[in-house]
């Protein structure tokens, strides 16, 4: 037993002869802007809106969505992600404002300008934001 817990106390210790890792600073945390329904509607009544990106599932989209939207799928955007302009400035929508909080903190660390649309397409529509949908006639 002896030799056991010698064994441990050095399997414990480290090495006086490896210089320890040197510490990695944490990465600058990015913080994900969000966009209100209100004002991003009075951009997009004016032309002024930035493209924006719906990453909401299939059947969401076809039900209700905010016309002239570039439609990708959460789950398919770091697949499709050269289908993005890179010197765009893009909102990204989904239903009621958090998987797009995701999506655009995904597309802030892959280098392109993003936010998030407070709310979703939900608040969009509830404030008088034009919505169009494969339902209604």
């Amino acid at each position: 037993m002896a030799i056991l817990g010698s064994f441990k106390k050095k399997a414990t210790k480290p090495s006086p002869t490896q210089p320890a890792a040197p510490v990695q600073p944490e990465p600058e945390p990015i913080a994900v802007s969000e966009i209100e329904s209100s004002e991003l509607i009075l951009l997009y009544r004016d032309g002024a809106a930035p493209r924006l990106l719906d990453c909401r599932e299939p059947f969401e989209w076809a039900q209700v969505r905010i016309p002239g939207s570039l439609h990708i799928p959460m789950n398919d955007i770091p697949a499709r992600l050269e289908e993005l302009d890179r010197d765009a400035e893009w909102v990204v929508v989904c239903a009621h404002g958090n998987r797009s909080v995701a999506v655009a903190d995904f597309l802030l660390h892959h280098g392109l300008r993003a936010s998030s649309l407070a709310g979703g397409v939900t608040d969009w529509w509830m404030r008088g934001g034009e919505t169009e949908s494969d339902y209604r006639r």
